[in-house]
């Protein structure tokens, strides 16, 4: 009897025990990896050279991550050359803030506009900061604060390819043995090879191979870290501008001003980014909060102008066939209406049209057209100036074209606040109206345009009357004859 209690008690307790031993261990997340960012930048490469060039370790950042050809503004708002450059790619903002508009430096405002070292060692100190360059001017006027260790040396005086040289060595070394959470590193002989041979040379690609070897250099590094398994390294690639073919640049010319970003990040974004992203997109993988003109690749705000379908030149016979870039057929729900008594222009800005930078500023170089840099992907255009360029038309009438906006739900709305990029040129009687229309409701004039604004940002708080439910928008451009134009971008109401 004894025994029979015992086993009793023994099944018991097995009854109890064997759901606690099918039970699946607690989960744990796995430690998140500490973030670090490398940028590289490679002064005067252009991007369609450095890809045809044989440059195997830039490939390999592209295959493993994203990148895409930009453009630069021009020389209404900076010249395409280093200072400006630079600049801009440090700092996250356009020329029009940090007041950079050449090599000399005058009038900069780059003490309100710092580098993303300088915003990453304020925000953490605890952050290990770095910079190596050999063109000095980014030392002594750009990277002025905020490095833990700053490599300098004068690639004008003692030669680039030397310098670059004594760049990658000492980088390496920070790279494989620092902390180093945010690095920059500077090559400069791609450019002298640029000014000296043209960009068409045998040294200028010759130049393109020796940095993709250092940057191979730069790279193994990185992957040679004792910590690297637990890092997560966001590696950038970029440039400040251009070259003609000739060598040189400066100037507004689609040579001078193309520009890249390459990254390794998982971002795939639909629309090509901008240099100011290249720090934004630091920051944010740092964890460092910022208001800049950039914003980390691949989030930037959503714009229905990029989904319509581009077609090749009309009428427009400085632009390449292969290139498209207009259309007047807007996104679904847009419209675009041209007044009756608008006479025939040139073909492909007879009214609104929705088109490219690549398209737009071919089409008239060096009128400030390149300096619509807030603009991104497609954006929609009024150009009397070139529709006034087959014909004369407006020795007979007036360019009067409106584009409308889907409705917007504004059902319980006090108010919304409506958003737009815009670039606008005035002259003569030329006016840009913005109105919005309540349920079909007479027009209400929101906004006027009738003094020069290049690259801003609009924002307006619009009243809805009490029951409104539905508001569109509609930007007019009018009693314009051969004057200047209006490109709008990225138009929101929330």
């Amino acid at each position: 009897m004894q025994n029979a209690s015992v086993l009793v008690m023994t099944r018991a307790a097995l009854a109890l025990l064997l759901p606690l031993l099918f039970l699946a261990p607690a989960a744990h997340a796995a430690p998140a990896k500490t973030p670090k960012v490398l940028v590289i930048g490679l002064d005067g490469a252009r991007h369609d050279k450095l890809l045809s060039a044989d440059t195997p370790n830039v490939h390999a950042l592209l295959n493993r991550g994203y990148g895409a050809r930009s453009a630069l503004y021009g020389s209404g708002m900076a010249q395409t050359s280093s200072g400006p450059g630079w600049s801009t790619i440090l700092t996250g903002v356009w020329p029009d803030k940090h007041k950079v508009k050449d090599n000399s430096f005058s009038g900069n405002a780059l003490a309100s506009y710092p580098s993303w070292l300088e915003r990453a060692n304020r925000a953490n100190p605890a952050l290990s900061t770095y910079a190596a360059v050999d063109w000095k001017p980014i030392s002594d006027k750009i990277l002025r604060g905020g490095q833990d260790r700053k490599y300098v040396l004068d690639g004008d005086t003692a030669g680039y390819p030397g310098s670059d040289e004594k760049i990658t060595a000492d980088a390496e070394q920070h790279l494989r043995t620092n902390a180093a959470d945010a690095s920059f590193v500077y090559l400069g002989q791609i450019d002298i090879a640029g000014h000296s041979f043209g960009a068409d040379s045998a040294q200028y690609a010759a130049a393109m191979r020796t940095n993709d070897a250092q940057i191979g250099r730069l790279v193994a590094a990185v992957e040679s870290r004792a910590s690297y398994a637990s890092e997560d390294w966001l590696i950038m690639l970029t440039t400040d501008h251009g070259h003609t073919a000739a060598g040189g640049h400066g100037g507004d010319s689609p040579e001078e001003r193309m520009t890249f970003v390459i990254s390794t990040g998982a971002a795939r974004p639909a629309v090509a980014p901008k240099l100011v992203d290249v720090a934004a997109s630091a920051l944010k993988h740092l964890g460092v909060a910022a208001s800049l003109d950039g914003y980390a690749i691949g989030s930037a705000p959503a714009d229905a102008f990029d989904s319509v379908t581009l077609k090749p030149r009309q009428d427009e016979t400085g632009v390449p066939a292969t290139v498209l870039g207009w259309t007047h057929q807007g996104p679904a729900g847009w419209t675009v209406t041209t007044s009756s008594s608008m006479p025939q222009g040139v073909a492909e800005w007879q009214g609104w049209s929705f088109t490219t930078d690549e398209f737009w500023t071919r089409t008239a170089p060096s009128q400030s057209r390149e300096a619509n840099v807030r603009a991104r992907g497609v954006f929609a255009v009024a150009d009397p100036d070139e529709w006034d360029d087959k014909g004369s038309p407006s020795s007979s009438g007036k360019f009067d074209s409106t584009m409308t906006s889907p409705a917007y739900d504004v059902t319980g709305k006090s108010s919304v606040r409506l958003e737009y990029g815009s670039h606008y040129l005035q002259e003569g009687t030329q006016r840009g109206t913005v109105s919005v229309s309540f349920d079909g409701g007479p027009a209400q004039m929101v906004k006027t345009h009738n003094a020069d604004g290049l690259a801003q940002q609009i924002s307006l708080n619009v009243t809805v009357p009490p029951g409104a439910r539905t508001a569109k928008v509609s930007w007019r451009l009018f009693d314009a004859g051969n004057n200047w134009y209006w490109a709008v971008d990225a138009p929101r109401l929330s």
